[in-house]
């Protein structure tokens, strides 16, 4: 029986033109160049493909302008098309089957509720491992407040913001909301003052939309046995206007904090001008001197156990408080600590939301920062001892007139920085 073979058209995207419909020959010059093998058909297709891939850039850019231009009066209109645009797409999948205290559970949805629950419960590690003890820790020492002056937030304004959406990463997904960068950065001129009166609400009044606290989270398995939940770790996704809004808001803390001195010298971790080359140049040239001087010298690294996570809130709003943060500023970041939720979505299917009730938000931009102040003064009681911070790790080194000496020196330090921890409500990692 005869037959033939035709290309069924599919509908066109609603951005593409017939002024795109005619560099089509780029598919031509391309089947040219791999018939003659010539460079001059190769350099054709070459020019062709750039020539494409920049006006359909350009088409997509101006089809998104035109239609968020004619629906900004209508709310309803603007964010139903940007949801039409931005129809979120994953490819992670859950393992068919996990063990949870020796229970075998096949079910999807139970699945993903057992992972967000072993991903919330991680913040009350401590808790869990010191059921048993009464009363709470002593405050970790502070010398004194750490800045004579407030710090206020300062009025953001909309040339800050239009610059933040015109940074993004387009490549980047989008959160809760289903906001994806790349519209928001190609309409940043459109949104830039909008944006900029919510962000300056928020401030005013210390009051965080929940939407911008909510978390969609992804499980990422690390290896090992994949029905093993404890194999996994937490991947969040964040409103991508909640990071912007972080990422100006942290611009004003970072000043602050460096104008006033405030941040730990030894902390190398999420600093500009500090890297794991400082930290590690730092440390070997102090053991070298030690060793220049004919002492003994001993080290300790120090790995902690879901540090991010357990940040305890109640301690680190106390700890902006001592750096000098006022009462309004202050109450703005409870607000944005408290409430938070999150639920596993994958495949189509998604989790009950769970509260967040401990830890700096994962995926933040403020949550590095918020983790820096909150382990600032960790080691400043200990005496004759150096250490070094990237982020979590620590290192604790001592010289002493003998290795023995040092030994010692260094278990006297270790004592003081687990009374330190515990104050702080953070957990040592114990295992190898």
């Amino acid at each position: 029986m005869p037959h033939s073979k035709d290309r069924v058209k599919g509908r066109n995207n609603v951005w593409f033109s017939n002024d795109l419909s005619d560099l089509l020959e780029r598919n031509q010059a391309w089947a040219q160049a791999r018939k003659s093998k010539l460079e001059y058909d190769w350099l054709k297709f070459r020019r062709l493909r750039n020539l494409c891939t920049v006006k359909i850039r350009n088409a997509k850019s101006a089809y998104f302008l035109s239609e968020t231009s004619k629906n900004l009066n209508n709310p309803l209109k603007f964010w139903k098309m940007i949801k039409l645009l931005t129809e979120a797409k994953t490819d992670t999948e859950v393992p068919s089957c996990i063990v949870v205290d020796d229970k075998k559970i096949i079910d999807k949805n139970e699945i993903l509720n057992s992972f967000n629950n072993h991903f919330i419960a991680a913040g009350s590690l401590y808790e869990t491992l010191h059921n048993s003890v009464s009363g709470s820790p002593t405050a970790c020492p502070v010398d004194h407040l750490l800045s004579a002056q407030l710090f206020n937030f300062k009025t953001v304004t909309v040339p800050e913001v239009r610059k933040a959406l015109k940074d993004l990463d387009p490549k980047k997904s989008s959160g809760p909301d289903k906001l994806e960068p790349y519209f928001l950065k190609i309409a940043a001129d459109l949104i830039a003052t909008p944006v900029t009166y919510l962000i300056n609400l928020s401030l005013a009044t210390n009051q965080v939309p929940a939407i911008w606290k909510s978390a969609n989270v992804l499980s990422l398995h690390k290896g090992g046995d994949p029905a093993n939940i404890n194999n996994y770790r937490p991947i969040s996704k964040l409103s991508v206007l909640t990071k912007l809004m972080e990422s100006v808001i942290s611009m004003q803390l970072k000043d602050y904090l460096i104008n006033n001195n405030i941040l730990n010298e030894f902390q190398s971790g999420f600093r500009k001008q500090h890297s794991t080359i400082t930290a590690v140049s730092k440390v070997v040239n102090d053991l070298v001197k030690i060793l220049d001087n004919k002492q003994g010298c001993a080290a300790l690294f120090i790995d902690l156990s879901k540090a991010f996570d357990t940040v305890d809130h109640k301690i680190l709003l106390q700890r902006l408080t001592l750096i000098g943060l006022s009462e309004h500023a202050v109450g703005w970041f409870n607000s944005y600590l408290t409430g938070r939720t999150q639920r596993l979505q994958v495949d189509g299917l998604a989790s009950a939301s769970l509260n967040i009730l401990k830890g700096v938000p994962q995926g933040s931009i403020l949550g590095p920062l918020l983790f820096n102040i909150y382990i600032n003064n960790l080691c400043n009681n200990i005496n004759n001892t150096n250490y070094h911070f990237y982020a979590d790790d620590t290192v604790l080194y001592c010289s002493g007139s003998t290795l023995g000496q040092a030994i010692t020196n260094l278990q006297s330090a270790f004592y003081i920085l687990q009374h330190n921890l515990a104050t702080l409500k953070l957990v040592l990692n114990s295992k190898n």
